[in-house]
């Protein structure tokens, strides 16, 4: 009970102080509300995300792969010895097919 009351207290005194702000103020005042708020929300749900068993396990994980990726360029992954023949695998065996196809 002690607690709402403090709250409402807040409340009425944070109320009392904006509407003595002019516009310019006021409206910096809701900026920073809004920004403390946002910070709330955060750290809420950053406390029930961390309350999944193994989840900042799993999210270091995806942000290494997402690091591995992003340090990676892309003509390295295309040069990849594996993924050239692959291609030329495939290439060679589309071109079968049109032969078969030209013959018929």
């Amino acid at each position: 009970m002690a607690t709402e009351q403090k709250h409402s207290n807040y409340l009425s005194e944070a109320e009392s102080r904006l509407r003595q702000l002019s516009p310019e103020k006021l409206r910096v005042a809701v900026a920073i509300i809004a920004y403390l708020q946002k910070i709330e929300e955060s750290e809420a749900t950053e406390k029930i995300l961390l309350n999944i068993p193994d989840f900042a396990e799993y999210f270091r994980e995806i942000e290494q792969n997402e690091d591995k990726l992003e340090n990676t360029a892309s003509n390295q992954i295309a040069s990849d010895e594996e993924v050239w023949q692959a291609y030329l695998t495939s290439k060679q065996k589309w071109q079968e097919v049109y032969r078969r196809l030209a013959d018929s």
